[in-house]
């Protein structure tokens, strides 16, 4: 619970929320796509959908050639784009984005391995019940793209792949949306479904699926790949920008809690991107990105028997820091 609360504090401190409410959004957008075409304004309930997206594109290079100091050659590659379609028109709305990030390192002689995979995306459609407040049914989608692997000393240990996991969440509840740039979404009906492309333990396992082995640690049920639970949840969204746009953020932390298994350990979900344009087509980034989840459980090997163990669950970080080509449109 100590971890819940960190990780609940760090989001409510990390970024002050920008009131504005979502009309001066929409006519501010009508404003902006009228500049150029006329003196004649659309009025702002013909805008009903606001599109967008940026890419950025980021390459690193090393080479040595008889360097006394030492060191090791190497390549990088990184990318990460942000996409959004959103609708409001009366009373209706529906809040479309899809994420991805995916980046390559390879140093000196060995094999590229992947420093950064996330592919996520998320709609959400509501019916406005009381001002700022709709009934909601939202669908969340997180998963990657190719093969990973967790590295150590002496191990590489093959813990993921596309669509393995994939996690899958469905809700039904009420948002509270004041601004563009905030919203709350409370679900005391969310489904959440793990799937598995896999049949190897250890995937399985790291996904939370629990899975009967033989002797020699072959997968028994094989045809037991999903995990489904049901519980309540709630997510918290913050996003704007500052100084006439240049530098931009969004935060979204997600809980859920399995009615049916353990409703005490929360899970967790914490998204948090960071960009300044330091020019027209140059930008900074920071993504940080914690996980923690109960039934993803983690693998040591036992150094003196050589066997993969399986240990608790533990918080899960991943931060990623770039300088790169940055597109928006």
């Amino acid at each position: 619970m100590k971890q819940i609360f960190v990780l609940f504090l760090l989001f409510v401190i990390s970024i002050p929320a920008q009131a504005q409410s979502e009309r001066d959004a929409i006519k501010g957008a009508a404003a902006t796509a009228s500049r150029g075409v006329g003196s004649r304004r659309p009025p702002p309930d013909t805008l009903t959908w606001r599109k967008g997206g940026d890419v950025s594109i980021n390459f690193s290079q090393i080479h040595l050639s008889n360097w006394s100091a030492g060191g090791e050659k190497s390549i990088s590659f990184s990318g990460s784009s942000n996409f959004y379609a959103n609708y409001k028109k009366d009373k209706v709305i529906w809040d479309n984005y899809a994420f991805l990030a995916y980046g390559i390192i390879k140093a000196g002689e060995r094999d590229p391995i992947k420093n950064s995979d996330q592919f996520n995306i998320g709609s959400r459609v509501g019916y406005q019940m009381a001002n700022n407040w709709y009934y909601t049914l939202a669908m969340l989608g997180r998963t990657q793209l190719d093969k990973g692997y967790r590295y150590t000393a002496k191990d590489t240990i093959y813990n993921s792949d596309f669509l393995a996991p994939a996690l899958l969440f469905l809700s039904l509840g009420l948002d509270y949306k004041p601004s563009s740039r905030f919203f709350v979404s409370f679900s005391p009906a969310m489904g959440k479904a793990t799937f598995v492309a896999s049949n190897n333990p250890i995937v399985l396992s790291t996904a939370g699926i629990q899975q009967e082995l033989d002797e020699e640690g072959n997968l028994l049920n094989k045809a037991q790949k999903t995990r489904y639970e049901f519980g309540a949840g709630v997510v918290f969204n913050l996003n704007g920008n500052f100084f006439e746009k240049k530098e931009t953020y969004n935060s979204q932390l997600e809980l859920f809690s399995n009615y049916l298994d353990k409703p005490q350990n929360i899970d967790v979900i914490w998204d948090f991107q960071f960009r300044v344009a330091l020019t027209k087509h140059v930008a900074a980034g920071l993504r940080l990105n914690m996980l923690y989840s109960d039934n993803q459980k983690t693998f040591v090997k036992n150094k003196d028997t050589g066997v993969m163990e399986q240990r608790g669950a533990q918080l899960q970080v991943k931060e990623f820091f770039e300088i790169g080509l940055f597109f928006a449109f």
